[in-house]
C-alpha cells in the first residue's frame, strides 16, 4: 500500500527497550613461577522488546505518526486491532492499521528477542627448562538467541549453559635450542 508523502514507501519504526548483563573476568594463578594458569570469562545476557511503533511522516523531518497499541481481536479472515493502530496476536505476529479504519494492513513477525553468550579461555603453561615452554589452551564459545523480549536473569543464565558450544583445545610447545 503505497505511501506518496514518502515517495510510495512506508518507514516503520520501533522504539527498542533493551536490558542487558555484561561481565568482563580475568584471574591469573601463579602456581609457581614455572606453572601458571590464566583464565578469562566474558558472560552476556541482553534482551531487546521493541515497543511504541511509529512511521515516517515526511522525508528530511523528524515527524513521526505514533501508533496506539491496541487489543488483537480475529474477524473471519482478517485482524482487527480494537481500541489502536497496531496490536499483536498471539502467535507473535505483530499487524500495523495504517489507514485507522480498524482492519489490520500489514503483518511482521514480532522482532522481540534474548542473546545469551558465554566466550572463554583458560591458558595452562608450564616452563620446563628456561626459555621453554608447554601451553595448553581452551577457547569456548556458547551462544543462544531466543525470541522472548523480557530480561529475566535467572532463566536466561540458566539456559545459557544449556546453549550449544564451540570448545577448541590447542597445545603449543616452545623449546629453547641454547648455541
Amino acid at each position: 500500500m503505497p505511501y506518496a508523502p514518502t515517495f510510495g514507501e512506508r518507514y516503520l519504526f520501533g522504539e527498542l527497550e533493551r536490558r542487558e548483563f555484561s561481565m568482563q573476568t580475568r584471574v591469573d594463578w601463579a602456581f609457581t613461577p614455572d606453572l601458571t594458569l590464566q583464565v578469562y570469562a566474558q558472560p552476556l545476557i541482553s534482551s531487546g522488546n521493541y515497543v511504541q511503533y511509529r512511521q515516517l511522516e515526511k522525508p528530511g523531518t523528524f515527524r513521526f505518526d505514533d501508533f496506539v497499541e491496541g487489543t488483537a481481536v480475529a474477524s473471519g479472515d482478517q485482524v482487527l486491532c480494537e481500541g489502536g493502530r497496531t496490536c499483536e496476536t498471539s502467535d507473535g505476529t505483530r499487524w500495523v492499521d495504517f489507514n485507522g479504519d480498524g482492519v489490520g494492513d500489514y503483518s511482521f513477525d514480532d522482532k522481540d528477542f534474548n542473546v545469551r553468550s558465554l566466550i572463554g579461555d583458560v591458558v595452562l603453561r608450564w616452563e620446563f627448562r628456561p626459555g621453554s615452554r608447554v601451553f595448553l589452551v581452551w577457547q569456548h564459545n556458547q551462544s543462544q538467541r531466543a525470541d522472548v523480549g523480557n530480561f529475566s536473569f535467572g532463566r536466561d543464565f540458566g539456559a545459557l549453559f544449556d546453549a550449544p558450544s564451540d570448545d577448541v583445545f590447542i597445545l603449543k610447545v616452545d623449546y629453547w635450542i641454547g648455541l
